[in-house]
C-alpha cells in the first residue's frame, strides 16, 4: 500500500468586511486572503475495494462533530465520481475556531490530491458546497480577492515576502457564534460600514502600501469591535505588534486568532515578548523569505 504525505495550507484575512446580509441568511463579504503555506499534514492512502467505508482520523486534536474531510468525500461521491475507499490521517495544528482556515485547507489539500491522483478537474462550484474558504485554497495562488458568501474569488499578485507572527490565544469563537454577535453589534450601529465599492477601495489600497512594505498599522476586520469587547486582551498583541513596527496587524477572519505581518529584512521583533501574555496559547511563524 503507498502512503501520500500532502501538505495542507491556512489562510489570514488581511482584510474582512460585511456588507449585509442576504435573504438565505449568508453574510455578503469582501476580503483579502493572504495563503499561509504548509500549516499542517495529510497522509492518505487507498484501501481495498471490498472496505465500505473511508477512515478519517486527526492527530494532535479532537474534531467535533464532522470532520470537513467525511463532507469533501460525500460531495464528491455525490458527484457520481468512483472513488476509493481512504485512510486519511490529518496531524493537526491550527484548532477550528481560530479563523485560520485549517479545516478548509485540509479539504482542499485532499481536493488536489485527487485531481492529481484521478488526473480530473474538479470545479470551484464544487470546491464551494465543501467550504467558503476551500476554492482559494484549493487555487494556487497566495493572495485573492474573495466576495459573496466567499465563493467568489479573484487571484491577485503576491504581494512581497513577510514573516507572519500568528496568536492563537486559549479560547475558541464558533463561526455562528461571531455572525451573531456581528448582526447585534451592527444592528445598534445602524447598519455595516461600508458598501461594495467602499470595501474595494480600502483594500486596494492597503495592497499598494503593503506591495510596497509601508506601514498599514491595525487592519479592518467588522468582527473587531465585537472580538475586542469581549477579549480586551488583544489589545496587548496590537500593542507589541505597534512597538516592534509591524507593517500590519489584525484579527483572522471571525475566529479568535490575531496576527501581524513584519518585514524579514528589517526585522525587529522579540518573539520572547509573547510569553508575558498568558491569554496566548500558540505562537506559529510564517516566512517563505528563506
Amino acid at each position: 500500500m503507498v502512503t501520500y504525505s500532502v501538505q495542507s495550507d491556512a489562510k489570514i484575512n488581511l482584510t474582512l468586511r460585511i456588507t449585509g446580509v442576504l435573504p438565505s441568511g449568508y453574510h455578503s463579504l469582501v476580503s483579502l486572503f493572504l495563503r499561509l503555506p504548509s500549516a499542517e499534514l495529510l497522509t492518505i492512502s487507498t484501501l481495498e475495494e471490498d472496505n465500505v467505508k473511508d477512515i478519517v482520523t486527526t492527530r494532535n486534536m479532537q474534531i467535533e462533530g464532522e470532520n470537513i474531510l467525511e463532507k469533501a468525500l460525500r460531495v464528491l461521491r455525490r458527484e457520481k465520481m468512483c472513488l476509493s475507499p481512504f485512510k486519511i490521517e490529518v496531524k493537526k495544528n491550527l484548532p477550528p475556531g481560530t479563523g485560520l482556515g485549517g479545516g478548509s485547507g485540509n479539504a482542499a489539500a485532499f481536493l488536489s490530491w485527487v485531481e492529481k491522483y484521478y488526473g480530473i478537474k474538479i470545479s470551484t462550484g464544487l470546491a464551494s458546497q465543501i467550504g467558503a474558504d476551500v476554492p482559494f485554497l484549493l487555487s494556487a495562488s497566495s493572495l485573492a480577492l474573495v466576495q459573496g458568501i466567499g465563493d467568489q474569488c479573484t487571484l491577485w499578485p503576491a504581494l512581497p515576502s513577510f514573516l507572519v507572527v500568528t496568536a492563537i490565544p486559549k479560547w475558541r469563537v464558533a463561526t455562528a457564534e461571531a455572525y451573531a454577535g456581528l448582526d447585534s453589534f451592527y444592528e445598534k450601529q445602524g447598519g455595516f460600514p461600508l458598501n461594495t465599492s467602499e470595501c474595494l477601495d480600502e483594500i486596494h489600497g492597503i495592497y499598494e502600501k503593503l506591495a510596497q512594505k509601508k506601514r498599514v498599522g491595525f487592519l479592518p476586520n467588522d468582527f473587531s469591535p465585537w472580538l475586542l469587547k469581549r477579549h480586551p486582551e488583544y489589545e496587548d498583541f496590537f500593542r507589541f505588534s505597534e512597538e516592534q513596527k509591524a507593517l500590519a496587524y489584525g484579527f483572522s477572519g471571525s475566529g479568535s486568532s490575531v496576527f501581524a505581518l513584519f518585514d524579514p529584512v528589517k526585522l525587529q521583533v522579540r518573539l520572547s515578548r509573547f510569553e508575558n501574555f498568558n491569554w496566548v496559547e500558540q505562537i506559529l511563524l510564517w516566512s517563505d523569505d528563506r
